[in-house]
């Protein structure tokens, strides 16, 4: 338990799993609408390319607005039925928060890490979720007497759901850009004070 948190930051490997994942979220956008936003792509090529995406969008975008099955679907579930409900929702609107992101910051997405995280963090605990939920509906439905595994999956599923959307909130509202320039100066020896005292000098 002391020492298993080094796999999450061995290396880096967790950092640079969020960017693998963070790219295959965003090449379908970036195969749809990626002239659009090159700059080395031509006049005739981005006008063919906001055809392209303008058909694809007209389709894709709205879907992600309607899904009943995230307000009615998964009755077999009994009392976990609520949170593949959620993931069902919030998978929906991941979708709609990655465009919007795309949107908003065009080709200087890539650098937003921060931002680029926690889109990934919420696929993880959604999925997370789903996965939870249906070990625990397969356990129950092989021994209908031991109700303990609903018990672990409805407080895991409760956690995830919070963190979900406490990271969906801070998308686009929080201190990322402030938290970069007090990096930057940190970096620069800006802050070298804060250091003095903690260690005695020879």
């Amino acid at each position: 338990m002391r020492d298993y948190r080094i796999n999450l930051i061995f290396e880096g490997s967790s950092e640079i799993m969020r960017l693998f994942i963070a790219r295959e979220a965003v090449d379908t956008h970036l195969k749809v609408a990626g002239a659009l936003i090159d700059p080395k792509s031509s006049t005739g090529t981005k006008i063919k390319a906001l055809f392209s995406a303008g058909a694809f969008y007209a389709l894709w975008y709205p879907k992600l607005w309607i899904g009943l099955k995230g307000w009615f679907g998964y009755g077999a579930f009994g009392p976990l039925a609520t949170h593949l409900r959620f993931a069902e929702r919030r998978s929906r609107k991941l979708a709609r928060t990655l465009f919007h992101a795309m949107v908003r910051f065009g080709p200087k997405l890539e650098k937003r890490q921060a931002v680029l995280g926690r889109l990934v963090e919420i696929g993880a605990e959604l999925f997370a979720i789903s996965a939870t939920v249906s070990r625990a509906q397969a356990m129950v439905t092989k021994n209908p007497a031991d109700r303990t595994p609903v018990e672990l999956a409805d407080a895991f599923a409760r956690n995830a759901r919070r963190r979900i959307d406490d990271r969906f909130a801070a998308i686009f509202d929080n201190e990322d850009v402030l938290n970069y320039a007090v990096a930057q100066n940190a970096t620069a020896g800006k802050y070298a004070w804060v250091e003095s005292g903690m260690v005695r000098e020879k």
